[in-house]
């Protein structure tokens, strides 16, 4: 079954449950030398290639030669690269589904290199294409930091276009003989293996119904679901033949849905495609969003998450400036998730719906706009705003 998605658009914002690697990334940049990787006079980055690459070929060749063209020329940013295949270009924003992990938190391929030096697999034939895949590993022993060794293993393929080779997702190949079923606006692509749930995808419309209606009456899309019950396979559709970095059990962005639940009902992430578009909505309220309006439809889960923010609080290992500013983002969990998701409460206990249209509007990139927000909203003092969040956590 082949397939295409249409909608183009501005990439929405991914969730990651690793933010912790980041922090261990930039420890271990501050204990490794710059020389991990190799460079030539102009600075570029060389890739490492092992002995079981086929150099002698000549398509070999021209892939190594593609892929350390790409990973010199600015792969952590989007624009119109002229390494990707143009198809893909025109259907995705973000069309790179293994860029936003590789370099989340504002990584450079220089950064990485340094940390990760790409190291080349294999580059294989397959059919009419070539497979390529990249080891992205740290030579660290140190017991504290090698649990996060290896960032990821990439793999992508190459395509001829126009008689030169360009680089391609693995996604289009991997589900082409994947069963589809579409229940209303949603198209859900899964294995053969996976035994699709009709009840829930049915839930799950009802479920977008209300929330388009509620939050985002003009939302005239549609979603695809690419939907797997494991995370390894899940990696595959974005690049990965193993990742650590960017490891989740659901993402959404370029108007499709990656899950590894096997649930055909997702409600957080259906709020993260679903809300109206805001390049200025910060991460804390963009996942306490999702907690709030997503994730609460399974309470037992929804309670679990605030009972463990709750705890940190009452322990007073956490409090409001703490988190909600996130210099503490990770305590065995991320913190931004019950964190702002006790603002909703809040703004809903005091304006309801409406405050909740207000919240998802407004510019809340940093802990000032956030602050400036919730006070605005509610009417309240930042003192009776942070008097109520900790009584909320207090009680659970």
């Amino acid at each position: 079954m082949n397939f295409t998605i249409t909608l183009n658009k501005k990439n929405r914002r991914l969730k990651f449950f690793t933010l912790v690697s980041l922090v261990l990334c930039f420890l271990i940049f501050s204990t490794l030398s710059s020389s991990l990787y190799s460079q030539n006079s102009e600075n570029r980055i060389k890739l490492l290639i092992s002995s079981r690459v086929d150099t002698s070929d000549k398509n070999v060749r021209e892939v190594l030669t593609l892929y350390e063209n790409y990973f010199n020329s600015k792969p952590d940013s989007i624009y119109n690269n002229p390494y990707w295949n143009t198809h893909e270009k025109e259907l995705y924003y973000d069309f790179d589904f293994s860029r936003a992990s590789i370099f989340q938190g504002g990584m450079k391929p220089e950064q990485l290199a340094q940390i990760y030096p790409p190291f080349i697999l294999s580059v294989e034939p397959i059919q009419e294409k070539y497979q390529v895949r990249i080891l992205f590993s740290s030579s660290i022993t140190d017991e504290k930091y090698v649990g996060s060794k290896v960032w990821c293993i990439q793999k992508l393929n190459a395509v001829k276009q126009d008689d030169k080779w360009l680089l391609e997702n693995l996604i289009v190949e991997i589900t082409k003989n994947w069963k589809s079923e579409t229940v209303g606006f949603i198209k859900y692509i899964f294995p053969n293996s996976l035994d699709f749930n009709k009840k829930r995808a049915l839930e799950a419309e009802d479920f977008c119904k209300e929330i388009i209606k509620t939050y985002h009456p003009n939302y005239k899309d549609s979603l695809t679901f690419f939907l797997t019950d494991n995370i390894d396979e899940m990696g595959l559709l974005e690049n990965f033949d193993y990742y650590f970095v960017g490891m989740t059990k659901g993402k959404a962005g370029n108007g499709k849905i990656t899950s590894a639940s096997g649930d055909a009902f997702y409600p957080h992430e259906f709020i993260h495609a679903l809300l109206p578009e805001n390049d200025k909505r910060g991460y804390i309220i963009d996942e306490g969003l999702a907690v709030f309006l997503g994730t609460k439809e399974n309470l037992d889960e929804y309670n679990g998450i605030i009972k463990k923010l709750s705890a940190d609080l009452k322990a007073e290992k956490i409090n409001f400036e703490s988190v909600v500013s996130q210099k503490i983002r990770f305590n065995g969990y991320q913190t931004a998730y019950p964190a702002g998701a006790v603002i909703c409460e809040i703004i809903y206990k005091h304006k309801g719906t409406d405050g909740i249209k207000q919240l998802i509007a407004e510019d809340t990139s940093n802990y000032n706009n956030i602050i400036n927000t919730i006070t605005k909203i509610t009417d309240l003092q930042l003192e009776e705003f942070v008097a109520e969040w900790n009584e909320f956590l207090i009680n659970q």
